[in-house]
Formats: C-alpha cells, sequence, structure tokens
C-alpha cells in the first residue's frame, strides 16, 4: 500500500499528504486518538449548525411536515430530532386543484410531501403517455413523496405530476437536501439504513411452484393440527353430501377410524414431500420441470387409498356396501383431486405466502393457505363430486353422474336463454360453476389455515425461544474478533 502511493504521488507534497491520508487510516483502524478524535469533534460542530438554523416553518406546521415525512421511504427511520432537522429545511406550498407541480425531464430540483390532497402522475414514453400511479394522503407508505429519488443530482423528472384536487405539500430543495446530509453523519446513516429496508422488502422472495422446498417436519403439532381439523372437515363433508344427494347424515360418524386416519393422512403429505425432496433433485436430470411436477403429485397418488378410507367413513348411510369394497369406489377422480390438495397444502400455500406483503409470519401463513385453499377449491370440486357420486351410487357410471349434474344444473339456468341452448349452458355451469362450490372451497381454504397455521404458530414459537445456531461453524480469528470487539 505505501509503495503503490508513493508510487503514484506526483510531488513531495503529494505524496506527503497521501501518507498522511494513510497514517490516518491506520490510526482509525487501530482505534487511535488524535487526528480521529478532532474529526468527530468537526462533525459534530457541523452537525450542531443544523439545530442553530431558523424553522422555515410554524410549529404547527413542522408537526405535520414531520408527520409526513414519516410515511415517507426515505425518511421514515429517522430520530425525531433529524426529522425536525429535515422540516425546518422546508417550505409549506397550496397548489390548486390542475396545477403542474413538475414536468417529465426537467431538473428535479424539489421534492414534495404531500399531507392534503392527491397527485396522479403521467409518463410519455414510447409514443403513449402511461399513468404511473396515484400518490397522496389517500394512499399509504411513501405514496405522499414524489420526487425524492431524481432529487439528490437534480436528474430528469421521471414524469409529469399534476395536482387532481387542491394539495398542501411540504417542499425540500436539492441544495437543501445537499447540505443536510453534508452536515450530519446521522442523517445519512439513517435514510440508508432506511433505503436499504426498502429494498430488502422489495427483494422479498420469489420461489417458483415447483422449486419450494419442505420445511423442517414437526409431526407434533401437525397431528394435533390434524385432529382438530377432522371435526371441521368431517361437519363440511356431511353437509356438502347432502347437498348432492339430498340425503342427511350424521356430521361425525365413524370418528374412531376418521380420527387417526385423518392424522395419518396429513402427516403422509407432509413426510412424503419431505422424503422426496431428500432424495430427488429435480436439477439433475434431463428434464427438471417433470420431475418437479412428478415429485408434488406423488403425495397425493399415496394419501389416495387413505383419503378412500376417510370418505367411505361418510357415505354408510348411503351405499350399504362393507367399507372393505366401498371405499375402492370413485378412486380415479379422487386421486386427482387429492393431488390438487397435496400440492395445494405444500407448494402452492407457500408460493402464495411468500408473495403476502405482510412481516407477520401469521397472518402470512393464514393469507396464503386462504389463497391457496381458495385455488384448491374451485379446481379440485368437479373430481370430488364425480368421486363422491360414485362412492354414495356405486350403481351408475360416471358418465350417468355426469348426466345428473348437468340436469340439476338446468334449473340454474336463466329463463330467458334460449330453449335450445339451455343443455349447453347448463353443461357449463356444471363443470365451471359446479353446485356445492363455495361449500367445497370454504372446507378446503379452512383445513389449510387450520393446518397450516397451527404449524406455523409453533414454528414462530420455536424460533423465538430456541437460540439459533451461528451462521458458520467455524470459530473467528484472533485478529477478527479484536476488530468486532473494538
Amino acid at each position: 500500500g505505501t509503495t503503490c502511493l508513493t508510487r503514484n504521488a506526483g510531488t513531495p507534497s503529494t505524496a506527503r499528504r497521501l501518507a498522511a491520508r494513510a497514517r490516518s487510516s491506520a490510526a482509525r483502524r487501530m482505534g487511535l486518538p488524535g487526528e480521529l478524535t478532532a474529526m468527530s469533534a468537526l462533525r459534530k460542530r457541523e452537525s450542531n449548525l443544523l439545530d442553530v438554523l431558523p424553522p422555515r416553518l410554524a410549529e404547527l406546521d413542522m408537526e405535520e411536515a414531520m408527520d409526513g415525512l414519516k410515511l415517507s421511504t426515505m425518511f421514515t427511520d429517522l430520530s425525531e430530532q433529524n426529522l425536525r432537522r429535515v422540516a425546518c429545511r422546508m417550505t409549506r406550498q397550496v397548489h390548486p386543484k390542475g396545477e403542474v407541480l413538475m414536468r417529465q425531464g426537467e431538473p428535479q430540483r424539489y421534492m414534495h410531501i404531500v399531507t392534503h390532497g392527491t397527485v396522479t402522475r403521467v409518463r410519455f414514453e414510447n409514443g403513449r403517455l402511461h399513468s404511473t400511479e396515484k400518490l397522496g394522503t389517500c394512499t399509504s407508505s411513501s405514496r405522499n413523496t414524489i420526487g425524492a429519488l431524481h432529487l439528490l443530482y437534480e436528474q430528469p423528472t421521471y414524469a409529469t405530476a399534476r395536482c387532481t384536487t387542491d394539495v398542501v405539500a411540504y417542499r425540500l430543495s436539492s441544495e437543501d437536501l445537499d447540505e443536510l446530509l453534508e452536515s450530519s453523519q446521522s442523517i445519512s446513516k439513517q435514510m440508508v439504513f432506511a433505503l436499504s429496508n426498502e429494498i430488502k422488502r422489495q427483494s422479498a422472495l420469489r420461489t417458483p411452484l415447483l422449486d419450494q422446498k419442505a420445511m423442517l417436519f414437526p409431526i407434533v403439532p401437525t397431528s394435533i393440527a390434524a385432529a382438530t381439523e377432522s371435526f371441521y372437515r368431517s361437519a363440511l363433508n356431511s353437509w356438502l353430501n347432502y347437498r348432492l344427494t339430498g340425503q342427511s347424515a350424521a356430521l361425525f360418524p365413524n370418528m374412531h377410524i376418521q380420527l387417526p386416519t385423518r392424522i395419518l393422512y396429513i402427516n403422509g403429505f407432509k413426510i412424503a414431500r419431505q422424503l422426496l425432496d431428500e432424495r430427488f433433485e429435480p436439477s439433475d436430470y434431463a428434464y427438471p420441470q417433470a420431475v418437479g411436477l412428478a415429485k408434488a403429485c406423488v403425495p397425493g397418488l399415496l394419501m389416495t387409498p387413505v383419503s378412500s378410507m376417510l370418505e367411505a367413513c361418510n357415505a354408510g348411510h348411503s351405499n350399504p356396501e362393507p367399507l372393505s369394497r366401498r371405499w375402492m369406489r370413485g378412486i380415479g377422480p379422487r386421486a386427482m383431486r387429492e393431488v390438487i390438495f397435496g400440492i395445494g397444502i405444500n407448494q402452492l400455500s407457500e408460493y402464495c405466502e411468500e408473495r403476502i406483503p405482510d412481516p407477520d409470519p401469521f397472518r402470512k401463513s393464514f393469507f396464503g393457505s386462504l389463497s391457496a385453499g381458495i385455488i384448491c377449491g374451485y379446481l379440485s370440486h368437479v373430481p370430488h363430486n364425480l368421486s363422491t357420486l360414485k362412492l354414495l351410487q356405486p350403481h351408475k357410471s360416471y358418465a350417468q353422474h355426469a348426466g345428473d349434474l348437468i340436469k340439476a344444473s338446468v334449473e340454474r339456468v336463466p329463463s330467458t336463454v334460449p330453449k335450445h341452448m339451455r343443455w349447453g349452458v347448463a353443461s357449463v355451469l356444471a363443470f365451471v360453476a359446479p353446485c356445492g362450490l363455495a361449500l367445497r372451497t370454504t372446507q378446503i381454504a379452512g383445513s389449510f389455515c387450520i393446518i397450516n397455521g397451527m404449524i406455523s404458530t409453533w414454528q414462530a414459537h420455536v424460533s423465538t425461544s430456541v437460540p439459533k445456531a451461528p451462521l458458520f461453524s467455524a470459530e473467528p480469528s484472533r485478529s477478527e474478533s479484536n476488530r468486532l470487539d473494538r
């Protein structure tokens, strides 16, 4: 380092300055006082200049400006003192409806924090006007901030901003922002920290559906969740069967069989997925997407016999066959339904959960499971209806059951539809908007929320109560430990 500095120095005075800078840097690394202390004192004096500058706002306006700054992504992590320092450099502006705050392409000399009213932005690009977003007090987060990203170097304004109502805004100039950053290290750090948090928030995980990996499998909370969900599922199944056939049945029949079978069923989905993830990596094969899809489907196929046993327990009132034979009825469409269910409770729930913009893990799990349940409830409803009808009325063929579903849908066709089109419309209704769809979707969504929600709650509790393992197993070197201690 010293050799390089000496070689690049053009004059002795330059060499002395560079050597002094190197010594200062070395002193800073070693934690020595002297010049470092003097620099800190200088920074402190410079920072204190901001506290003696007269504010440009009245006290009431100052509070309003600070509240607006707290909603801005760039300033949201500033301390109260620094918020006041920034607000002191702002001016209050009142703009009537229709006024243009800034024009696309002009140097960005001011940013605005909107505290009353709304502003729309339009950008001319590729020969067309594009409306980017609506900003102002009717929105949330940093949607009350206009022009902040292009302010520091007065870059060209991104879009034209026009007031759609009367607007009250607090304006900060490029020169004032530059002065704030130059004079206060704490403002600079807190703004960088806030922007870093925003980047992290926008860089959330977006794992593709078939690339979702199983988490560590907790068998005890999964079993408790499955036991709780089995009562919910049994009651809704009995209600759904009544809607399909008109025959009522007990809400909780054969629970001595249903309860352990349901626990085995749900644990089977989770265990099968984890074992497949451990033993098969799709990228190792020539067709990774096909392997990933096969892995996602296998748990549902494996659990089809277990599900068939559960369904047979609810069908004794209509199908007098012994349970050992009854469970085989409708197994074809049921396998299709179970594949959809398996992908939904595993990969799709986690896929949706990743895309929920909420930091709370319980809410992310709930809304992710709810979204996945709605999708799976819709996709699996027709296979479910066919398998259930075959189980309840085994003497009929699948074609006859499909015809019965269409006949039942004829009554739902509006009377304004011509007679020669009614059968076609009924066919569409039977398979696109089938009878009992809302009930089936409620059942699946509720099951997903109960099971995944209880598992997520347990995992959140464990993650906060159990100390986390270090990221690296190796201990830091002695010199690095000393540096970190300093």
